[in-house]
């Protein structure tokens, strides 16, 4: 792993119309329904929407579903017309299926057991704290959870604790494959996974989190290691226009990042790490000089190099002006070499909700921008959102330009995207 410190660097800004005011001619795009699941513990049913349920995800790839019920313990595959394709369960959470054959995965070993019948099918296996799903193009499923054993795990120095996190990998029929830990395939547990991206190349990205530090791998599609690089999260870089203006302000008051988000991206060169930054500035009571709290100072998009982890470029992102008020932009996502935005678009006492989860409530609309690496707007549409329907989670870009999710409604919850015009 090659560990990066980064300073207060020069950065050239580029045009700033990824941000301002929304365009008032947008296009508004209805949402899709595509099918519906039930709560229960049959076949094609999830876990009630309770406890762990708000962190139930959704993952597309070649037009085909998968659905993590983290209550349940259990991956449903569906067609994008509901068609139930296999299920791989937890049996001491879910009843077997009632479909296909099921083949077992013996609790100490890995990648063994015999398939019975062809097509659709049902693996029967043992997960711990499932989360974190990604598909390749393949439909091989990548899966971060527990280690079973926590004596394996290794110790986290800087949390005082022991990791026990691996990604583990369901291959064709949903045959479990060798785990895939920090060097490879069986390799030495994760501390703790932020999360996974299977690239447009096949190969995965595992992000993992250690304190203040951020370990980004990225590994083959046969579990080979190609590539690390840490970020540190108490050297973030800080704009060379935050320095000027304490300086001109003549303010002291330390200036503070935190990351919203990061996400991968695949490039022509390999890969980079997009991350969004938002800055805080240190206030304090000019008398006494105590500190009286943190004021916004603004938010950035950066892109780092996937290999080496330096910096490719990054540009600010002005607030958006939403019915007459200032809005943040939410990085949603990528598309091609482009980024995604979001703000939101609320009638009178809408509410929003967790951002960085990709969890909206209340919401009525939200008004989406894609924007090159330069921060110049390509387009813009709005998007409708079923207000006060349930809650809306996992949300993500595909690659043939769906937005797509999860809405957990109080009797049922609903799979629906939007076809972008981008």
């Amino acid at each position: 792993m090659k560990p990066l410190s980064l300073f207060v660097l020069v950065l050239t800004l580029f045009g700033l119309s990824a941000c301002g005011p929304v365009p008032r001619n947008s296009q508004i795009i209805q949402p899709k329904f595509l099918f519906s699941l039930d709560y229960g513990l049959q076949d094609r049913m999830l876990g009630l929407p309770e406890g762990r349920a708000g962190e139930v995800e959704v993952y597309m790839r070649e037009g085909i579903f998968h659905i993590l019920d983290p209550v349940l313990k259990k991956i449903l595959r569906t067609s994008s017309y509901g068609d139930l394709l296999s299920s791989i369960y937890d049996s001491e959470t879910t009843p077997s299926p009632s479909f296909g054959m099921t083949y077992d995965r013996p609790a100490k070993e890995t990648g063994a057991g015999t398939l019975l019948n062809e097509g659709r099918y049902a693996v029967r296996t043992i997960f711990f704290l499932p989360s974190r799903l990604s598909v390749d193009s393949a439909q091989k499923i990548y899966l971060a959870d527990r280690l079973d054993d926590q004596d394996s795990g290794a110790f986290d120095p800087l949390t005082g604790s022991y990791g026990g996190w691996i990604i583990r990998r369901f291959g064709e029929n949903g045959r479990e494959l060798p785990y895939l830990g920090r060097e490879g395939s069986r390799g030495s547990a994760f501390p703790r996974i932020l999360r996974t991206d299977c690239l447009s190349d096949d190969s995965i990205v595992v992000v993992s989190t250690s304190g203040s530090f951020y370990t980004v791998y990225r590994y083959s599609s046969d579990a080979r290691l190609l590539s690390s690089f840490g970020i540190d999260t108490a050297a973030l870089p800080i704009p060379l226009e935050l320095v000027d203006s304490n300086k001109n302000s003549g303010s002291t008051g330390k200036i503070r990042a935190d990351v919203e988000n990061l996400i991968p991206m695949k490039t022509a060169s390999g890969f980079s790490v997009i991350l969004k930054l938002n800055y805080y500035r240190e206030t304090s009571d000019p008398a006494t000089l105590i500190n009286t709290g943190l004021e916004n100072a603004g938010s950035w998009i950066f892109s780092m190099d996937g290999t080496t982890g330096s910096q490719n470029f990054g540009f600010q992102l002005e607030l958006s002006e939403n019915a007459g008020e200032e809005e943040e932009w939410d990085f949603l996502g990528v598309h091609g070499d482009n980024f995604l935005l979001s703000s939101p678009q609320r009638q009178p006492g809408g509410k929003l909700g967790d951002k960085t989860s990709g969890q909206f409530r209340g919401e009525e609309s939200r008004v989406l921008r894609l924007v090159d690496p330069s921060g110049k707007a390509l387009g813009a549409c709005e998007i409708r959102i079923p207000g006060g329907a349930g809650l809306l989670k996992s949300l993500r870009v595909s690659s043939t330009a769906q937005l797509y999710g999860i809405l957990l409604g109080r009797d049922e919850a609903k799979i629906l995207w939007w076809e972008l015009p981008f």
